[in-house]
């Protein structure tokens, strides 16, 4: 219970109590985020006193779940993080939905407490803290803040200098402490979108709003913004140099990754850029999506995903094919669990974007100079890569001289598995056999299958959603007529929104690569359906298991690639049972 000097000493530092009748609709799960936020009281608790009629009740939930994205009206606030929440709200009237950060805040009578407490860190320092404080920054900080900030449990004034230390209430305290490690430790005023798991991408176009794409709820315009060119110049060199690529109007483009893993690119002045500087940033997330999860959200289905783990597991190559921020990385990401677990894996990325759970994964990523000579390109690492024995290459996009290489360790045997920017075959062969690429025609049957995807537009919801459109099978190049031979084995159709498979005696590489290796005869061929049929069987029970965390998944795939009853050549009821067993249910 709260004292009367305590309730007295909240008044005066501007904040209301945590709990009341207005907010309690909002349920226990509210409550027991609110007991330790009152900043996020203060929010709800203004937004329910005076309630937008266009907009449906307010929820809270503490983990969002697909279903969410499928409202035209949204109205729920979330946890990002610890100590910040989101409240995303829309009504049918809004071209854009809303993403409001709600965070620790100073009241307007104490923001002069941040650079008091600057001012007694700069006392606190010495020379023999100073290299501490380079090593590591955030230790270092919270050291200076733990001896020169100290929370007392009442005080009239809110706060008290003592000497070189300053005395503040509690929850001036964890107010104070949140923004000074936000701006110097953290990222400033993107923090919170920075840590939502829930984001896929955060974007500047310059002064203004900041953009974010949101997992569920699309693209949203935040109320995060820079009022002037100045101060968005200035919060993109900080990033910039947190990041270790300083940025200047010499050198105003930027490709970088952030601590996260997060890629990171600015363009900085108005002279490559007429509304000035702008930032992009595409999130890294740390726990890829399962391939089950793809199957659950409608990216592809149980069949099709069988079908890609055959192809890599008897070693065929392939690319993913689609459009910028069409889940190209997602999918390569997912399908990694297919390769067995005792596979060598050689990843080649511009920025770490892939996660491969396997144990002999050697993940390597360009390095970027001023000077031509130190400078390591995909090119440089895909050579080297060819020297490692890797039983598969990862390359995170070909886009230039080092698809030539590619190309070059699939003839040496090597799988090559990597996203590519494409629309169509036709768009595909063009790109691969032109500059700078520069694959022979005669070679592109290297290549065994494309996978394309795409960013689709549902029309009930009128949100985005990706899909894998097509898979097709190169077959080889007509030398007479000079065309390319592919099957189109699975499509996507818009109307049903389902996927369909060309069936039984249609794909080339399950009857001619794959079976041979099973060592059927060719009057046999077609028994290496059954053996996809029974892999899509295994998908399915681990859908409707809700087994679906990636590493989950994986550990499951390696128990079922000891499992004899995988490469069963007929599917019957005794090898579902086997695999049911195997699978614990």
């Amino acid at each position: 219970m709260e004292t009367d000097g305590e309730i007295e000493a909240q008044q005066q530092e501007g904040y209301p109590r945590a709990s009341c009748e207005l907010c309690s609709v909002l349920g226990k799960t509210y409550e027991e985020f609110v007991s330790n936020a009152t900043h996020l009281h203060e929010y709800t608790h203004s937004i329910l006193e005076n309630p937008d009629p266009d907009l449906v009740p307010l929820q809270f939930k503490a983990v969002l779940t697909r279903d969410l994205g499928a409202e035209r009206k949204i109205n729920v606030i979330y946890p990002a993080t610890n100590d910040s929440f989101v409240h995303v709200y829309r009504t049918t009237k809004d071209p854009v939905g809303n993403y409001r950060v709600i965070e620790p805040y100073l009241p307007n009578d104490f923001k002069h407490l941040v650079g008091l407490v600057e001012q007694k860190f700069s006392q606190a320092v010495d020379e023999k803290y100073a290299d501490e404080f380079l090593d590591n920054r955030e230790e270092m900080l919270r050291k200076l803040f733990d001896i020169t900030v100290i929370p007392t449990a009442w005080l009239p004034e809110g706060f008290r200098e003592q000497g070189n230390t300053l005395l503040v209430s509690e929850e001036l305290y964890n107010r104070l402490r949140y923004e000074i490690f936000r701006d110097k430790v953290g990222s400033g005023r993107i923090e919170t979108l920075i840590k939502d798991p829930y984001l896929e991408d955060i974007s500047c176009n310059g002064v203004g709003a900041v953009f974010v794409e949101h997992k569920i709820f699309g693209s949203l315009v935040s109320n995060i913004e820079f009022t002037t060119q100045e101060e968005l110049d200035t919060f993109v060199v900080k990033i910039c140099e947190r990041v270790g690529k300083p940025i200047s109007r010499r050198r105003p483009i930027v490709d970088a990754s952030m601590p996260d893993g997060s890629r990171l690119n600015v363009i900085f002045g108005t002279d490559v850029s007429r509304r000035g500087s702008n930032f992009t940033i595409r999130k890294f997330t740390k726990t890829p999506m399962s391939i089950i999860q793809l199957i659950k959200y409608g990216t592809l289905d149980e069949r099709m995903a069988a079908y890609l783990w055959m192809m890599i597991e008897n070693g065929m190559s392939m690319f993913i094919c689609g459009e910028t921020a069409s889940g190209k990385t997602t999918t390569l990401n997912a399908i990694t669990v297919f390769i067995r677990p005792s596979a060598r894996i050689v990843s080649i990325e511009d920025t770490p974007e892939l996660y491969v759970p396997h144990p002999n994964w050697v993940n390597e990523v360009t390095r970027r100079s001023e000077t031509q000579s130190s400078s390591i390109e995909l090119f440089d690492l895909l050579k080297s890569a060819l020297r490692q024995r890797p039983n598969y290459i990862l390359v995170g996009e070909i886009r230039s001289k080092e698809g030539n290489v590619a190309f070059q360790a699939i003839q040496t045997g090597h799988p090559v598995i990597s996203t590519f920017h494409a629309s169509s075959m036709q768009k595909l062969i063009q790109r691969i056999t032109g500059d700078p690429i520069n694959i022979p025609p005669t070679y592109v049957d290297n290549l065994n299958l494309v996978v394309f995807q795409s960013n689709v537009r549902n029309p009930k919801t009128n949100q985005l959603q990706r899909r894998v459109t097509a898979i097709h099978e190169i077959v080889g190049m007509d030398p007479i007529e000079k065309t390319y031979n592919f099957i189109e084995l699975f499509s996507w159709d818009p109307v049903t929104d389902k996927h369909i498979f060309r069936g039984v005696g249609n794909s080339y590489l399950l009857e001619y690569k794959v079976a041979p290796m099973r060592r059927l005869s060719p009057k046999d061929y077609r028994k290496v359906y059954d053996e996809l049929e029974l892999r899509a069987y295994v998908l399915k029970r681990l859908v409707e298991l809700n087994i679906e965390e990636y590493i989950d998944v994986y550990g499951l795939i390696t128990k079922i690639y000891e499992n004899p009853y995988i490469y069963s050549e007929n599917i019957d009821e005794y090898s579902k049972k086997a695999i049911d067993k195997l699978l614990n249910v």
